[in-house]
């Protein structure tokens, strides 16, 4: 009975990886605007100049950590345009497989391989994901991927580690920071690491930095990046539809720090409200307090791209397959990004991003409550994970 069962749990992971292997086959031809225009040409630059002194003369804009990648890919005999969107496939299956366990993890007792399957099959056929990676050759699976670990190890009580994956996270993308609020949370509520493990980010930023920096680049190349990606575009709205739509035509130096700020406050005041919170919470209820704490990020911060809310959107879906509350919320999450995915590079039909804001706007708002109420209800019992 043991072997049926392992058996059919196998062919299921199997069925699904190659449903998630055939998907993403289907884009492999495509070539995005961001390759075309980006991509290519930082690629092909690479490996013209075929050593690590290419990385001292990149002039794009994607962080080091990235760009490395980059150039040993550029050592495989394979087309750029192969090669960049297996990279991020690979993290697809990597997050699709760290959901699997982190599912398991609060499934009742007798699901949790169903649960963990669930997981990795909404990981894998998610469209936002699917487009990212394999249509447009995009990286949010890989700064999304460590961030999630990252989190993921600081729960398991291995904060040094935790650490120094967000530092992985960070350096791959600066919106690898989205995860460090519910980080910072879990460390003042529990206080079961010391915040000087933090430091151990430094560590994973700058060894992404060693290669280039045996290049000829500078030890500071990291801040520099950094810095030069700072304030880039010129009004608060870029292509995200959140709150900002409303004011896109705002100019960033003006309300670039408002939007912060709002940002900063709103982090703030849920610390409050969650330290002020006599329970202990559960590893369900922080991966609701994460996907509000990612989501607030790419609701609230200026000059949102349209994949940015990544992190936010995983962590939304992973919620959903145990709060039976959050499904239908999460899969319009997923659809809106998707569509503003499909708008910007795949000539879908347009829905006006003032329709799509509204409808974020409204999920965030019911996360928002959901969330609130859940800090002064009672602990979840493995009973209430089946209805939660």
């Amino acid at each position: 009975m043991k072997n049926k069962k392992n058996l059919a749990f196998a062919a299921v992971i199997v069925t699904l990886s190659l449903a998630g292997a055939i998907i993403r086959y289907l884009g492999l031809p495509y070539e995005g605007v961001d390759y075309r225009d980006c991509l290519r040409p930082w690629f092909d630059a690479l490996k013209a100049n075929g050593s690590l002194h290419g990385l001292a003369e990149y002039k794009g804009d994607y962080n080091m950590f990235y760009v490395t990648m980059l150039y040993f890919l550029t050592k495989i005999p394979v087309s750029s345009l192969f090669s960049i969107k297996m990279l991020s496939i690979l993290f697809d299956y990597l997050i699709a497989t760290l959901i699997f366990f982190m599912i398991q993890e609060v499934a009742p007792e007798g699901k949790k391989r169903l649960y963990g399957c669930i997981g990795y099959g909404i990981a894998l056929v998610n469209p936002a994901a699917v487009i990212d990676s394999a249509y447009l050759a995009q990286c949010e699976s890989i700064w999304a991927f460590f961030s999630l670990f990252s989190f993921w190890l600081f729960w398991k009580h291995h904060p040094a580690w935790g650490s120094f994956v967000f530092g992985l996270a960070l350096a791959m993308k600066p919106q690898g920071i989205f995860i460090l609020p519910i980080i910072l949370i879990y460390y003042f509520k529990e206080k079961s690491f010391s915040i000087f493990h933090l430091l151990w980010s430094a560590a994973g930023i700058q060894l992404t930095c060693v290669p280039a920096i045996l290049g000829g680049c500078g030890f500071d190349i990291f801040i520099r990046r950094f810095l030069y990606m700072m304030g880039r575009y010129p009004h608060v709205y870029y292509y995200y539809p959140n709150i900002w739509i409303y004011l896109k035509n705002a100019p960033y130096y003006v309300y670039g720090k408002v939007a912060i700020f709002s940002t900063f406050t709103a982090l703030l005041l849920f610390m409050v409200l969650f330290l002020k919170s006599k329970k202990k919470a559960a590893f369900q209820e922080m991966l609701e307090y994460a996907a509000w704490t990612a989501m607030t990020c790419g609701m609230l911060l200026p000059c949102m791209h349209e994949r940015y809310n990544y992190l936010g959107e995983v962590l939304f879906a992973v919620s959903s397959i145990i709060n039976k509350r959050y499904r239908f919320p999460a899969l319009l999450l997923l659809l809106v990004s998707a569509q503003c995915y499909g708008q910007s590079y795949l000539s879908w039909p347009w829905i006006s991003h003032y329709v799509l804001a509204a409808i974020n706007i409204i999920i965030y708002i019911y996360l928002t409550l959901c969330c609130t109420v859940r800090l002064y209800k009672g602990g979840l019992s493995e009973k209430g994970l089946e209805n939660a």
